[in-house]
């Protein structure tokens, strides 16, 4: 939802000492007392109003009046909600999935399209986004959620405006930005069960007559839910005696997030923003999973008849491995110049910075036998985007350049006990990736009269990349005859020796293509929008690198999707009540599919196809109640999923993460109580059967599930707000899979749960 007007700081998650605490309440100013009344009016009437922004087409606009599909939460919304990290939005926005092993790696589903593969190098097909820049790395999308403007979700190809990875479509977090205003800020801080601990706050408003600033911190620290279980006798499928695992916990939280911004009035019609994002999580309980014993199907190889959990608990495992757990730090630049020349004409130049870092480290076969297995990733990525844009009585269009480089380097290190059968040995894989993209877009919108608009956008990109790929030996015993140091494989020397001349680049791609749109829209009925598009999403080609894949495997081709959508959006019930629908069919051309062919991760291209729809509608009936409502339809199909066993797999599968139902709901009351106020919320969703990888193999299956969570919020106002809540988290303690690993061919799978049940409670002090 729009964040309503209001002198309100939302500094969510800082991580504030007890001395810089006073400092800010030393210093806290007040507004006047209508300003005051102003505020709590707006307070007391849900925060929420039925008109929502959005910055979907790069500008601001009526979300009603957008024809894409579109799902906007302002901040207020996600604080409402609970929301600690970038991940939590999946509950509230229809159509969208979530794969997660780690809290370092994060990937999105949007209407069945993803990006399955686990490698560091892979980028997503559903773009997102931070402060209007693009976040090529999979390793920095979970992020804290906090002192948010807004979070927008676009469902379907969105490569005119925004480039060649936005194939399934976008996601847009946008954190609060300094503004010209008076003093104000929040403290906030949160307990819950697990020793989930949380600080956060927000400082903000003007510096001098053109300068304003703001800065938000916020710490997290958890023990891991993942914990260490009882095994029983051949619980993992190894013939192992009953035992208690010693290892470390799983999934859990340690770290903190500085973000700091500027917005600079250099003349009249130019300003200057700058922001900095800083991340670093220490030591995270991380790399722990929970095994089923598994057998293997004879011809392909995917996993069936899964067993029991080893230990009996889906959130404990059986892993005796001490050394797992994730470090990471990300760092975000970004410097925005607007300017608006005498005869309308606007300028936008976004320039921006990221700096990457993770290490991971995990017991890969949670605990079935010993296989220590590690990866560090160290990516960096510089873009410019330069965008002109202008509108007339009948016409709005804007045009733009844009160019990416990115400088990835990898390592991950195997244990030898599996690879090669040496009790010390490890086997040291080493990437060195390059890509340069640049590309050139507009789109125009043209009013063909009262009643029809006629949308138009093309986009041309070009993809540049290099790879140098090889492995090492180390620690070898004499007797295996590898000496540290020794190469063991090298794509570069593979590439030079082969006699095939097809494979002769298959260490470079040079891939150009287009992305468009073709929209028409009907405004002719009052507070109703009917609008039907046809799009074209690209998504360049990248590698699977292992020394274990054929050179013929290494790459994977780009993708294709074109969108075929209908959509109907209006504004009901005396303008109480907002309804947006979509129906879809996505023709996808070389669908880029994860498999573990050999028992190697890699990609492979294969045709699918999706049809399906979404209906949203949000219903404000008076100042005291709240309801919001998403239900999704996905009907997927993909030709045809690798197996283990070269040219084996499974034809005619659903997309992974692609429930054919699913729905997501939100009912809040409030009520007056003298000079406060308490509000008492359900949120949730639910989601059918589906399958977690594209294989549709049996141990990957989960069943349908629901998420409950419970709060109550009381709030005292008065120049500024105290607030507190109590807070349930998966009331009924549902237990349902986020990530799934089948290795069937192996004996076994492994397995991630979301956390279970939690209750905690949140105090909140705001000044205005």
């Amino acid at each position: 939802m729009k964040m309503l007007s209001m002198r309100k700081g939302v500094l969510e998650n800082i991580k504030l000492s007890t001395v810089a605490s006073a400092v800010i309440l030393g210093l806290m100013g007040s507004v006047n007392a209508a300003e005051a009344e102003d505020i709590k009016e707006v307070k007391r009437s849900n925060n929420v109003d039925i008109e929502v922004i959005t910055v979907a087409q790069k500008r601001t606009q009526n979300v009603q009046s957008v024809g894409v599909a579109v799902t906007a939460l302002g901040g207020d919304q996600t604080e409402a909600l609970g929301f600690n990290t970038t991940e939590d939005i999946v509950l509230q926005i229809p159509g969208l999935q979530l794969q997660s092993f780690a809290p370092g790696f994060t990937t999105f589903n949007l209407r069945g399209v993803s990006q399955n593969n686990f490698q560091d190098n892979l980028e997503s097909p559903v773009a997102v986004y931070y402060n209007d820049l693009y976040i090529g790395s999979m390793n920095a999308l979970n992020m804290q959620m906090f002192d948010m403007q807004s979070t927008e979700v676009l469902r379907g190809p969105q490569g005119t405006l925004f480039g060649r990875n936005a194939t399934g479509g976008l996601i847009h977090f946008i954190p609060n930005k300094a503004q010209d205003e008076s003093l104000n800020g929040y403290v906030k801080a949160s307990y819950g069960q697990r020793n989930h601990k949380i600080l956060e706050g927000a400082l903000g408003g003007s510096i001098s007559d053109s300068v304003s600033g703001r800065i938000a911190v916020r710490t997290e620290k958890a023990d891991g839910y993942i914990k260490p279980g009882n095994v029983t006798a051949g619980g993992l499928g190894n013939g192992n005696e009953a035992r208690t695992a010693t290892g470390r916990a799983g999934n859990g939280a340690d770290g903190y997030t500085i973000r700091g911004s500027l917005a600079i009035a250099l003349t009249d019609n130019t300003s200057l923003d700058l922001s900095a994002t800083l991340t670093k999580d220490d030591d995270v309980p991380a790399g722990q999973y929970v095994v089923r014993a598994a057998g293997s199907d004879p011809v392909t190889g995917f996993g069936i008849n899964p067993g029991p959990v080893a230990t009996g608990d889906v959130h404990r495992h059986g892993s005796d491995f001490t050394d797992n757990g994730l470090d990471r730090e990300s760092d975000i630049y970004i410097a925005k110049l607007r300017h608006e020349f005498e005869n309308g004409l606007k300028l936008n130049y976004i320039l921006g910075y990221v700096d990457v870092y993770k290490k991971h480290t995990e017991d890969a076969s949670g605990g079935r036998t010993f296989f220590p297995f590690s990866s560090i990733a160290n990516y960096e990525q510089t873009s410019h985007e330069l965008r002109l844009s202008d509108e007339t009585d009948n016409m709005r269009w804007q045009t733009g350049l844009y160019a990416l480089d990115i400088d990835f380097k990898g390592q991950s290190i195997t244990g030898g006990p599996v690879i090669i059968g040496d009790p010390t040995g490890e086997v040291h894989s080493n990437v060195d990736m390059s890509a340069e993209n640049w590309s050139v877009f507009g789109q125009v919108e043209y009013d063909l009269n009262d009643d029809f608009t006629l949308i138009g956008g093309l986009r041309y990109s070009q993809d540049d990349k290099k790879i140098n790929f090889f492995n090492t030996g180390q620690n070898f015993s004499e007797a295996s005859g590898v000496t540290d140091g020794m190469v063991l494989f090298d794509l570069q020397e593979q590439i030079s020796a082969t006699t095939d001349p097809t494979l002769k680049d298959v260490d470079s791609i040079d891939f150009g293509d287009w992305a468009g749109k073709l929209q028409l829209d009907y405004k002719g009925l009052d507070d109703v929008l009917i609008y039907g598009s046809v799009n074209k999403g690209i998504k360049g080609g990248n590698w699977s690198p292992s020394a274990f894949v054929s050179l013929s495997d290494f790459q994977h081709k780009e993708e294709t999707l074109y969108s075929y959508e209908v959509g109907l959006k209006a504004t009901i019930l005396d303008n109480k009540g907002r309804f947006s629908s979509s129906v879809f069919y996505y023709d996808y051309q070389d669908y880029q599919a994860f498999s573990l062919t050999g028992g190697t991760a890699q990609v492979t291209n294969s045709d699918a196809s999706v049809f399906g729809g979404e209906v949203e509608f949000a219903y404000v009936p008076d100042n005291n109640w709240f309801f919001n409502f998403g239900l999704s339809y996905l009907n997927s199909e993909v030709d045809f999923v690798p197996g283990f066993y070269a040219g084996e797999g499974n034809r005619n599968v659903d997309l992974p993460q692609a429930p054919k139902l699913s729905f997501n709901t939100v009912v809040r009351y409030n009520m007056d109580l003298g000079d406060s106020n308490l509000a008492l919320q359900v949120d949730g969703n639910w989601n059918d059967d589906q399958y977690l990888e594209g294989s549709n193999a049996e141990v990957s299956l989960q069943e349908s599930y629901a998420v409950v969570n419970l709060r109550a919020t009381y709030t005292l106002f008065a120049n500024s707000d105290w607030e507190a809540s109590l807070w349930a988290k998966n009331v009924f303690d549902e237990e349902y899979l986020v990530y799934n690993l089948d290795l069937g061919f192996a004996g076994f799978t492994e397995q991630v749960y979301a956390p279970p049940r939690q209750v905690g409670i949140t105090f909140k002090y705001e000044f205005y």
